[in-house]
């Protein structure tokens, strides 16, 4: 099960908040100075939190009301609910384990992460979500990429690596997406211009477990990347921004099941949310 850790703010100090999830329920119990315990259980991720205790949207430039953060139950790396890339605040939406079954390893941890307003702009798109549908065929995902919307997939190695494993590891991922699509020989020529570019930006170095990269596809389409909290540069291709984080969403052979289903249940929550 996922524990979720807070800091709260705002609520009397006696109160304290517990939570844990599955990858398809919640459970969050407050106890009060009397003993009693008051739960509530719903089907999501643990995200919703925040407006079942009443806190309040964060503003964009701002730190959020709401701390807290989400551990994934197979490597017990925590993830923050709120990531702030770029000066600007992301909710999580979901997240997994990418596990290598043949190595039966676990290599690190993701989570997508969306802006407050692309979820709402994404609401109005799909004014009726279809989780199934989402998990059936890409469609939905190809869509919802389409979009200008900031999308920014935060990875933390499970165990001590180096950015090369890590980045052969990823351009084994596009190159298999580019070999399964139909690209004319200039389409072919610009992808792997992006590649070179995407290979150029990482710097050669031993990285540690529960360090982070953030890989943002910006409103603009480029693939911003970053590693603690340091600029390796903008890839500026479509492409390579767009199907970057379509290995993790396409349901015929995502990177992570786990993160592809939170993703999807993280997704039908928030698009509901308001209704």
């Amino acid at each position: 099960m996922l524990r979720l850790s807070r800091t709260l703010v705002r609520l009397p100090k006696p109160v304290q908040v517990l939570a844990r999830r599955s990858l398809t329920t919640t459970t969050i119990a407050q106890k009060t100075t009397v003993g009693k315990t008051l739960a509530w259980t719903t089907v999501g991720t643990c995200l919703i939190t925040a407006s079942y205790l009443g806190l309040k949207e964060p503003a964009y430039s701002e730190a959020p009301a709401y701390v807290g953060t989400v551990e994934d139950p197979a490597t017990h790396l925590a993830f923050p609910v709120f990531l702030n890339t770029d000066n600007e605040w992301k909710r999580l939406v979901g997240l997994g384990v990418r596990f290598v079954s043949f190595l039966k390893i676990n290599v690190y941890v993701l989570g997508l992460y969306m802006r407050s307003e692309d979820i709402g702009a994404l609401r109005q798109l799909w004014k009726n979500f279809d989780k199934a549908k989402f998990l059936e065929n890409n469609d939905l995902a190809e869509q919802f990429l389409e979009q200008p919307y900031d999308i920014s997939i935060r990875i933390v190695p499970a165990r001590g690596t180096n950015t090369q494993h890590l980045r052969d590891g990823f351009l084994r991922l596009l190159m298999q997406r580019m070999k399964e699509q139909n690209l004319t020989e200039e389409e072919e020529r610009n992808v792997l211009e992006g590649i070179q570019d995407f290979k150029k930006n990482f710097v050669s170095m031993k990285v540690k477990k529960d360090t982070e990269f953030v890989f943002t596809k910006t409103k603009e389409g480029g693939l911003k990347m970053v590693y603690e909290d340091k600029d390796w540069g903008t890839v500026n291709n479509k492409w390579i921004a767009k199907n970057f984080i379509m290995s993790y969403l396409d349901p015929k052979a995502p990177s992570s099941e786990a993160a592809l289903i939170d993703i999807a249940d993280g997704l039908e929550r928030l698009l509901n949310e308001s209704k």
